[in-house]
């Protein structure tokens, strides 16, 4: 990092105490300095484009020096960023320095000093900036990775459907809602193979686009496993719940596919169903999985 890298705002109600800070300042290698009369300007200046350094009086009228630092740390907080602050006053009792940086002042420096001491401080301060803000950027950097690889585990990437894992946990969150608000839930498994061998991609797809197109937006199809693809589904009244629309599914498979795959073979498709509402007590996601797979058979 580089003197001429740093962006500063210089804040003091008096122009004089500004341009004498600025002068030294420019004298001592930094270029990109902007000043401002009160802490009302200053926070205009940022919002307007991010300072690394803000150099402010301690004591101005209207808004003092530590309630603008109060405002820029909110302000970093919820944009996920840092600021430095120095604050620059007459006054260097301990107590002042003890309430600045109590209240999140990076340094403190007193208006006596000189012109090398002053950009010494407001480099120190640039710099702790600068590693704020790239180690922030590094943990964006690291959840958004994780958010996608998160993802990954959670989708087929052959198919581009939810995987297992992600329809467990849909299954899970429907069995909570369900419990609080009423309702069932509908699973089916249809597996389909070809001599009890994996099927080609061009098969998995059509299976997998043919089944999402028989379901309503909020119902979820998954490859559950190779050959195996689960939907998932949540009804309110029992009453109206058809559990045929799981057989519905298979027709529809069976006209996108010829009931051939993409290798010319036959298919044989299997199928099992459970549906459940008024939990009490409420099934697990195993139990509704293993119910689902015991009550698998093949299709004619």
């Amino acid at each position: 990092m580089r003197k001429e890298d740093l962006s500063i705002i210089v804040v003091d109600d008096l122009q004089f105490s500004r341009e004498v800070v600025k002068s030294g300042l420019s004298k001592s290698g930094f270029m990109d300095i902007r000043t401002a009369a009160s802490a009302d300007e200053a926070l205009y200046l940022l919002n307007q484009r991010r300072a690394h350094v803000v150099l402010a009086d301690f004591w101005m009228p209207g808004m003092n020096g530590l309630e603008m630092t109060d405002l820029i740390r909110r302000w970093d907080e919820n944009n996920d960023r840092y600021t430095g602050i120095v604050l620059l006053t007459a006054e260097d009792t301990a107590s002042s320095i003890v309430v600045a940086f109590d209240r999140g002042v990076d340094d403190f420096i007193s208006k006596s000093a000189n012109q090398f001491e002053l950009a010494a401080r407001v480099f120190g301060a640039g710099r702790n900036a600068f590693q704020q803000n790239a180690l922030r950027e590094r943990m964006r950097r690291v959840s958004s990775q994780f958010l996608r690889v998160k993802q990954y585990n959670l989708q087929d990437p052959e198919t581009n459907l939810p995987n297992r894992a992600q329809l467990e946990l849909h299954i899970e969150s429907l069995i909570e809602h369900c419990q609080a608000r009423g309702g069932g839930i509908g699973v089916g498994m249809i597996e389909v193979n070809s001599s009890n061998k994996e099927l080609r991609l061009g098969t998995l797809k059509t299976i997998a686009n043919s089944i999402q197109l028989s379901l309503r937006p909020m119902d979820m199809v998954a490859r559950f496993n190779l050959n195996t693809f689960a939907v998932s589904v949540h009804y309110h009244d029992p009453q109206v719940f058809n559990p045929d629309l799981f057989h519905r599914l298979i027709q529809s498979i069976k006209r996108h596919t010829m009931q051939t795959t993409d290798q010319g073979k036959q298919m044989q498709i299997a199928i099992g169903v459970w549906h459940g509402h008024d939990f009490d007590p409420a099934p697990s996601v195993a139990d509704i999985i293993s119910n689902v797979r015991q009550a698998s058979a093949p299709i004619q």
